[in-house]
């Protein structure tokens, strides 16, 4: 039944097309007797209101939605107006499907889940339009005012509708719904509709609106920056609209300028001679001749040629020599190549007087870097760490006593 309902009503709508589209764009319709069969209609279904006498205009939900589809910028729009209170609802439709639940009452439970999810679905939908209204509004800087003050006192009027929505999105981070819900008997299916409309998109939300906001604080800036000189730009123009005979004094005629002719860069003159004036030619003459004689460089082609030995002296190579450790490093692995049994890189340092100099985690570290490093070289040993006991379970550090070293066969 309800299903036919919406296609009746939807007919209706495109059958008064016409009047629908007269009174959004004209803002009113005035009742003749060709229409007067359709506004009554258009009346019944509450898509008209009555205005004046035998004036109508659209009903405030559908000029709303036509504005939406169009993107028509309205002055000083309610941007935001209705999610503080679309956010509200949430918590009692809520608790009143739990009550319902918990009671036995499945038909209310279902009822008021519907409603849930409706009000979630209408809030996503007032956020979104929100923020792209808003988005739209930064992008152009409010192209629909034309004077200073209309920009600034707008300016102010967005950026607190953008607290607003930012509020609303606070309070629905900050409440917790969508773990609640899934706690609270009758309310798991509630979820599902708060996360995927709500929760998943709070961040993209919130940082659109970061961004929005902003733009308008810089604009707004920029706008307190320009007043004082539109100030006076403007107080000029009333002058010269009061006084249209005036007529600025004569520079000439002023011993010193005044203080509003001194803000203006002057400009800066090039004197040129002329030279076809017969009376300068002399004078140009002597000082041309007092000029002083330009260097007249001459500039050689380089010749091809080939490279001769000049007699350099021959390079001088300086050998570098090897770091304590690789000295070491390399007699340890020559005696782990000839020994059967692994050897313990500490024993060994500790009989080879040689590296006393060397200690021991040190000789340790290089070990392990060095087979780190270039396995490929070290391929055929095999080093094992010899850790020691930690102090505690949950201790992180690693301890190595010792790396004991083999051939691999």
């Amino acid at each position: 039944m309800s299903h036919d309902l919406v296609i009746k009503y939807v007919e209706v709508l495109h059958r008064q097309r016409a009047v629908l589209a007269e009174a959004y764009h004209r803002g009113s319709v005035d009742k003749t007797d060709d229409n007067a069969r359709a506004i009554y209609e258009l009346q019944q279904h509450r898509a008209l209101v009555p205005f004046t006498q035998d004036t109508y205009r659209l009903a405030s939900s559908l000029a709303r939605h036509l504005d939406e589809v169009l993107q028509k910028e309205r002055m000083y729009a309610a941007v935001g107006a209705n999610i503080g209170e679309l956010a509200g609802r949430l918590p009692y439709l809520i608790d009143e499907t739990e009550k319902a639940h918990l009671e036995g009452r499945q038909e209310d439970a279902d009822a008021y889940a519907d409603n849930f999810n409706a009000a979630v679905f209408d809030l996503a939908d007032s956020i979104t339009g929100a923020l792209q209204y808003l988005r739209m509004l930064a992008d152009n800087s409010f192209a629909n005012v034309s004077t200073l003050a209309e920009k600034k006192r707008q300016n102010e009027y967005y950026i607190g509708r953008a607290e607003r929505i930012s509020d609303a999105l606070r309070e629905l981070q900050m409440a917790g719904m969508g773990e609640s819900l899934e706690e609270r008997p009758g309310c798991e299916g509630l979820a599902i509709a708060f996360r995927s409309q709500l929760a998943d998109r709070l961040p993209q939300w919130r940082a659109s609106l970061l961004d929005i906001t902003d733009i308008l604080k810089s604009y707004l800036y920029r706008l307190r920056q320009v007043e004082p000189a539109a100030r006076r730009l403007r107080a000029f123009a009333l002058f010269l609209k009061r006084n249209p005979d005036y007529v600025a004094p004569d520079v000439d005629e002023i011993a010193e300028p005044p203080a509003w002719a001194l803000r203006a860069r002057p400009l800066r003159l090039k004197a040129r001679p002329d030279l076809s004036d017969s009376a300068t030619s002399d004078a140009l003459a002597d000082l041309a001749r007092a000029l002083p004689l330009a260097r007249v460089l001459v500039r050689r082609e380089p010749k091809l040629g080939m490279l001769t030995d000049d007699g350099a002296a021959p390079p001088i190579i300086i050998p570098i020599a090897p770091k304590p450790y690789q000295v070491a490093l390399d007699r340890f692995l020559g005696a782990v190549a000839t020994a059967n049994a692994p050897i313990s890189a500490i024993a060994w340092k500790a009989a080879e007087q040689e590296f006393d100099a060397l200690p021991g985690d040190i000789w340790l570290h290089c070990v392990l870097y060095e087979y780190a490093m270039d396995r490929r070289r070290l391929a055929r040993f095999s080093f094992e760490r010899v850790e020691a006991t930690p102090d505690h379970a949950l201790s992180g550090n690693i301890v190595v006593r010792d790396v004991l070293a083999r051939r691999v066969e």
